[in-house]
This record gives structure tokens, sequence and C-alpha cells, in this order.
């Protein structure tokens, strides 16, 4: 089975917006449906032309860069030279790679008193306990990590 392909409308593209970093990562002259074959564009009803990008490879350049002269000039490379495409893919793919790596880094909860990731959620039931013995002196109301190396909670 073979990839889907990105099409795009001549008409919108030529009439419409130059750059497609925007929410939706896609200007409205780029259509990259991953089940539909569509053959006019939604917008102005004329005839989509079939890029030589397959939806995965046009995602992944759309991390690279947004602008429409890139995109044409990757999908003019893979028709032209596939080597010289499959490197250029292969930079971009390891470039997203770490980017989403980076990303995720910094989505792990870190102890705000001595930054460790090393920290642990309080169970209901650890608090309750706590709160049952030391009453409102218990240092696990209102609290939802301890930190295992050095016992803050917050």
């Amino acid at each position: 089975m073979n990839a889907p392909k990105v099409s795009y409308c001549p008409y919108c593209k030529e009439h419409g917006v130059q750059n497609i970093e925007d929410d939706l990562r896609c200007a409205p002259y780029y259509s990259a449906y991953y089940n539909q074959e569509k053959e006019n564009c939604k917008y102005c009803n004329r005839p989509l032309v079939k890029m030589n990008l397959t939806v995965f490879e046009f995602n992944t350049i759309l991390y690279i860069s947004g602008d429409s002269a890139f995109i044409d000039a990757m999908d003019e490379l893979k028709a032209k030279d596939i080597i010289e495409f499959n490197l250029k893919m292969s930079q971009f793919k390891n470039q997203v790679n770490q980017q989403k790596s980076s990303e995720q880094e910094n989505d792990v909860p870190r102890c705000p008193n001595c930054n460790s990731t090393n920290i642990k959620s309080i169970s209901g039931l650890s608090r309750g306990a706590s709160i049952a013995m030391l009453g409102i002196f218990s240092k696990k109301i209102n609290k939802s990590f301890e930190c295992k190396n050095c016992g803050y909670t917050w």
C-alpha cells in the first residue's frame, strides 16, 4: 500500500497564504488527508495537484519550517534527487526527535526545593493517615508530591 500523498490547490496557493505556521500547521492550499482521496479543493472546488511528498514527510518538514517555498523545494528535491532528499529527511527526523525528547524532559515534574526528579505522589490514604495522627499540624495537608531526596512536600 502506498503512503498517502499531500495535494495542493494551485489557485489557493497562488492567491492564498504564503506561510503555513499557524494553529492548524497547514494552510488551506495544502491538503493532507490520511484516509481520503480528494480531487477538488474544499475552498474553491478547483482540481488538486498531487505532490511527491507523503503525509509523513510533509509533517516532518513542517516541524522544520512552515514556509511554502521550503516545502516546495523539498517536494522538488524528492523528484530530482531521492538520495539527497533521504539524507535531508534523515537529518530532519533526528532534529525532530531531539526537539520532542527535550520537550518531554521539560514535562517531567521536579522538586521545587532541590530540582530532583526523584519524587512520588502522596496517596490519599497516606495523607489521610497523617492528618488523622497529626491533625492540622500534618505536613501533608493540601500537598500532592513528596521528594524522595530531600523530603520536601508540595
